[in-house]
């Protein structure tokens, strides 16, 4: 690649030097290794992914990079039951090369307002450094297509699910262990008599001594599920008053509209399974699906006609499997025919219409 346009089109408008705009090409252009490198699941290391996460969530420019090159991967592989990631990872080098030239005259376009908006934001982080000091909090959020793994100071052990986003403190202090989740996370809880967890959502809270269960609370969702897979928790109200306590087997499903609450028992499996790659699902409602298959693919579904969200399914997805085949078995399965529609910028769409 010639860098020399993208250095003067830099000097022109923010004076900045040469060697310093190829420095910063050559960081993007590793950036875009690591990032395909984490699409293809060639990174194992979980402070690498932390990292490439953090790069994500920096700034909208970085999600927009990611976006599309997730989409392209998600849409474009052929389904032949197998997965070769050296393979994948070649033919995405190729696909992302004319999204990456134009994130990179991007990037010199704006350099000046980049360098001027860093200088502000040092000079702001001098003159507040010290007001205001609170409890340090970490927010790790879980990119589509992706499971992130994390042990708390306590030695608590938490697996987010895509999409997912988990607000903790660097330090457990006081008679309490509170943690904030939008999206789904499976937890395996340090015992402490003294401190109990808690798990805060946008309606409710879920109490516990030390246990295993996973916690599906989408904020944008009506609906939140707890399932307990052993040891016992509590549900609460926002006042702190008890809702219901569970046993392990049991799935309990708060309509945050209407503040009621539903048990039942269930196979623990189909609700924790998605730790080990798979999407299980036992006489699931489509509309259900497609949500979790939205969050893994980092697509959009579009139902043409309602009467199709309620069609039922039960079965298991590796989540390695493109989604090409996915759509496959769901049309081969039900009258149900589908259109991918491509999109530069913004996710994916998939049509789902009934057949005739």
């Amino acid at each position: 690649m010639d860098f020399s346009i993208f250095e003067e089109i830099c000097q022109s408008r923010a004076r900045v030097k040469p060697f310093y705009v190829v420095s910063v090409i050559e960081k993007l252009k590793m950036e875009k290794e690591k990032i395909i490198q984490f699409i293809t699941g060639n990174i194992s290391d979980e402070s690498e992914k932390a990292a490439i996460i953090n790069w994500i969530k920096e700034n909208k420019e970085n999600k927009q990079f990611y976006t599309q090159i997730k989409n392209i991967y998600a849409l474009s592989r052929k389904s032949n039951g197998t997965i070769d990631t050296d393979s994948e990872y070649s033919k995405l080098q190729r696909k992302t090369h004319t999204i990456f030239k134009k994130y990179i005259y991007e990037f010199a376009r704006y350099a000046a307002i980049i360098i001027i908006a860093s200088g502000l934001t040092l000079f702001i982080q001098g003159k507040y450094s010290g007001q205001g000091k609170t409890k340090q909090m970490n927010t790790v959020t879980c990119p589509a297509g992706q499971i992130s793994e994390l042990v708390l100071s306590d030695g608590t052990k938490i697996w987010l699910n895509s999409e997912s986003r988990i607000s903790y403190p660097s330090n457990f202090s006081g008679k309490k262990r509170s943690v904030r989740l939008d999206g789904e996370a499976y937890f395996e809880v340090t015992k402490d008599k003294k401190s109990p967890f808690i798990v805060k959502t946008k309606t409710m809270d879920i109490k516990v001594l030390g246990t295993c269960f996973n916690v599906y609370a989408f904020e944008e969702n009506q609906f939140i599920e707890t399932t307990l897979i052993e040891g016992k928790v509590e549900l609460q109200n926002k006042s702190g008053n008890t809702i219901t306590r569970l046993t392990p087997g049991e799935l309990a499903k708060y309509d945050t509209n209407t503040q009621k609450i539903y048990l039942k028992k269930v196979n623990t499996q189909f609700y924790s399974s998605w730790r080990e790659g798979k999407i299980t699902f036992f006489n699931e409602p489509l509309e259900s699906i497609v949500q979790k298959l939205e969050r893994w693919y980092n697509v959009k579904f579009i139902f043409k006609n309602e009467e199709i969200k309620s069609y039922r399914f039960s079965g298991a997805i590796l989540k390695y499997k493109p989604l090409d085949q996915v759509m496959q078995i769901i049309r081969l399965s039900s009258p149900i025919n589908y259109q991918v529609v491509i999109n530069s910028e913004t996710k994916n769409e998939i049509i789902l219409s009934k057949l005739n």
